[in-house]
């Protein structure tokens, strides 16, 4: 058996961390939701008061929008190694490090006889690019798979027969699920326990009465927060964390509206690059097709994926990362598969290896597409080329070593050598467009000299935590933007550009490149030669 499958830990653990070390060198914090969380977090770290952490702050104002767990990390983070941008990205890592065991064990549980099924879980969800470009980003969904898989896991125990850590710990999970992303925790956990007496080997007494034990469990942790912050957040803010927030994403109401299909439509994306593996869709029959005792560890993977994915598809709010802590029942599905289908000849690499190579030749010859997206026309240089050259080695290499018992293994490695080649050859050109460090830093020193600073639009705090702004920004619209400037002499406005050309025009004190466009500050002589586009 390969080392790769025998002793998969050290090799997992290497892959992350390379994968992480490019996120960090390869990259700023992108706008608008990684630079928000940090933000929000510095926010609770400059006001320093116990009702700082108990109530978080965006731009000065209550922030309801997400629990506090990740906030109260990253501020952990901070006091052990100081203010910096890159403890916040790796808790995610950390808690994608903490699910391969808590996966593998899952897995190992749900088929005893079949060896090396946990490992190769390991290396089906570490090795999914999706997964490892959202394990070393400022996100929520991986902290929520590490509490989802340790709620699951102690259930699992309950049905072995096992009765300590199961179902304190069930609780304790439900509970931090809640405080890292709220009650959408129970729609990933529930289902499959609620369907028990189809994929449960034997009855377990009082089932259904400890679940709900175990929810009360956790609803009592995330209310030793959620109580106190709601008597000094305010009224609004009560009202959103208890009601709001989850009505607004079930309905689309708040943001993230999709067609009831989404999910399926970025299916390939959310699963590359084993939807395009010939071998992982041959494991997936295999396991469905599994007879005897294997058959209830399939029906609990299924019991798991499926009620979820439509209860997500039925809700209004949707985002491709919203289904993350469905990955490793995937996984486990087609770790079992793999027994008898790792022989896969090498034509089942043959489509993931021509897609490869299409991307390399297209960041070769970005003329072919730039016109769809101009913008890129500055950044598309000899990174660009370099990524592409290396997306079709990496096309060869699949080709030629992707096979044998460690297909899944080395399909994972070639997995997480292109996210590292997008990291720091295609994404990294693109940093000015994404760092708002040089704006926040011309923000900071506005703010040490007293002027007044607006900002044009809806701020996300995408400045805060970048140049270290310790007051709030104004929010006004394009179309105040004259009258509050003559109501603060001597004031500047941020706003936003669509294009960044449009930029050297307007004569401002100091802009940069912002996305697809630009943001630039104004007074109110600069102010007169914006575009009409950005006032309206």
């Amino acid at each position: 058996m390969s080392l790769l499958i025998r002793q998969p830990r050290p090799f997992l653990f290497l892959l992350l961390a390379l994968v992480a070390l490019a996120s960090v060198f390869g990259r700023p914090d992108i706008p608008i939701d990684e630079t928000r969380y940090v933000s929000v977090a510095w926010e609770m770290w400059n006001g320093g008061t116990w009702l700082d952490f108990l109530v978080p702050h965006k731009n000065g104002e209550p922030y309801h929008h997400k629990p506090p767990l990740l906030f109260w990390l990253i501020n952990l983070g901070w006091m052990l190694t100081g203010l910096n941008d890159w403890w916040p990205r790796l808790i995610s890592t950390l808690f994608a490090l903490g699910c391969l065991p808590l996966a593998a064990a899952m897995a190992a549980r749900l088929w005893r006889h079949e060896g090396g099924v946990g490992e190769r879980t390991g290396w089906l969800l570490t090795g999914s690019a999706f997964w490892l470009f959202f394990a070393t980003s400022v996100v929520f969904d991986v902290m929520l798979t590490f509490f989802v898989l340790l709620a699951l896991l102690a259930a699992l125990r309950a049905v072995g027969g096992e009765r300590r850590g199961t179902w304190g710990v069930f609780g304790l999970a439900i509970g931090l699920g809640v405080l890292a992303k709220g009650p959408v925790v129970l729609l990933h956990v529930l289902p499959v326990l609620l369907l028990a007496p189809w994929w449960a080997p034997r009855r377990v007494g009082g089932w259904y009465r400890k679940i709900g034990l175990g929810v009360v469990l956790g609803t009592a942790i995330a209310l030793l927060w959620a109580v106190p912050a709601a008597f000094f957040g305010g009224e609004e803010f009560r009202h959103a964390i208890f009601w709001g927030q989850t009505a607004g994403r079930v309905s689309g109401t708040l943001a993230h509206k999709q067609p009831v299909w989404f999910y399926l439509a970025v299916l390939p994306v959310i699963v590359f690059p084993w939807f395009f593996w010939g071998g992982a869709w041959r494991a997936l029959w295999a396991a469905f097709a599994e007879r005897g005792e294997n058959v209830h560890g399939v029906r609990f993977c299924l019991a798991w994926l499926l009620p979820t994915l439509i209860g997500f598809s039925l809700t209004g709010g949707k985002q491709a990362h919203y289904i993350l802590p469905l990955l490793p029942a995937l996984a486990m599905l087609m770790a079992l598969g793999q027994k008898k289908t790792w022989v896969a000849g090498r034509w089942s690499v043959v489509p993931l290896a021509l897609l490869l190579a299409t991307m390399g030749v297209l960041f070769i010859l970005p003329g072919l597409w730039l016109a769809k997206a101009p913008w890129l026309t500055a950044y598309a240089g000899a990174e660009w080329q370099l990524g592409g050259a290396l997306l079709i080695g990496l096309a060869v290499v699949t080709l030629v070593f992707v096979r044998g018992e460690a297909a899944a293994a080395r399909l994972a490695l070639v997995s997480g050598g292109m996210v590292m080649v997008v990291l720091l050859c295609l994404l990294r050109p693109l940093a000015p467009a994404f760092d708002t460090t040089p704006f926040g830093q011309r923000l900071k020193q506005l703010e040490q000299q007293g002027v007044p600073v607006a900002n044009a639009a809806g701020y996300a705090d995408q400045f805060h935590f970048y140049g270290r702004l310790t007051r709030p920004l104004v929010e006004i619209t394009r179309s105040e933007i004259g009258n509050w400037l003559v109501a603060h002499p001597g004031g500047r406005v941020a706003v936003y550009l669509k294009r960044a050309d449009e930029a050297p025009a307007v004569g401002a004190e100091f802009w940069q490149p912002y996305l697809e466009g630009a943001v630039v500050l104004v007074d109110a002589q600069s102010a007169r030669r914006l575009p009409a586009s950005a006032t309206r």
